[in-house]
């Protein structure tokens, strides 16, 4: 799901080519995610990343955030991004992604339908790294290569024989111990079609992308 900040107006252009929702900070310091005519999410405007992930479960293809100044610097903060606002459909269309676990595997599902199986790969941050306590993590990221190498490794993955569809989801910013950081799926013809593809795309995940971690410890940090 595509974040920016915007208002009315590009909320309405973006429903007509997507499924998309307008996040609002209201008066009483909530955000309220209006979903329909009797459905809503309204939760404390700190807590807007667990609204926007929720958003993405429900399979949004955008999301418009109007009246998060102070949340929106801690969001891109946490989120190794920028958020662009948005006045014109093609800001929003180059705008960061938030994805979650089912997110991920509906749009690997996708045009997938002689499909019978779809296999899944989680990267999870450790508590403990080579007998360290992990305070968190912190990936940055090349982000103008990062789009196009993601796309080639889905597509190397794609040529599989009966493998029909792929997705690779990984978080930059702040992670902290316990966190999903990786979710990668691929979608076959058969069970036995998804192994191979699958490992692949998770060796080349790690030596392909231009990602880099930052292990901080109690005591330290490093770079691996």
């Amino acid at each position: 799901m595509k974040i920016a900040v915007g208002d009315e107006e590009i909320f309405k252009d973006l429903k007509k080519i997507g499924k998309a929702v307008l996040v609002v900070k209201n008066g009483k310091n909530e955000c309220c995610a209006k979903l329909g005519e009797s459905l809503q999410i309204t939760a404390d405007a700190r807590n807007l990343r667990e609204v926007l992930e929720c958003l993405a479960d429900l399979g949004f293809d955008f999301a418009i955030l109007k009246g998060f100044d102070l949340e929106v610097e801690g969001l891109e903060k946490g989120m190794g991004v920028k958020i662009p606002k948005a006045t014109k459909l093609e800001h929003i269309l180059k705008a960061p992604e938030i994805e979650t676990l089912k997110s991920v595997v509906e749009k690997v599902k996708k045009d997938a339908l002689d499909c019978g199986a779809v296999g899944i790969f989680i990267g999870v941050a450790r508590a403990i790294s080579e007998g360290k306590k992990v305070k968190m993590l912190e990936y940055e990221a090349y982000q103008e290569l990062l789009a196009e190498k993601v796309a080639e490794l889905e597509n190397n993955v794609k040529r599989f024989p009966g493998i029909r569809n792929a997705k690779l989801f990984h978080k930059l910013g702040v992670v902290m111990p316990g966190e999903d950081i990786v979710y990668i799926a691929v979608a076959g013809q058969h069970r036995k079609d998804i192994w191979a593809p699958l490992i692949l795309a998770v060796e080349l995940m790690k030596t392909e992308l231009p990602i880099w971690k930052k292990e901080i410890f109690e005591n330290g940090a490093r770079w691996v």
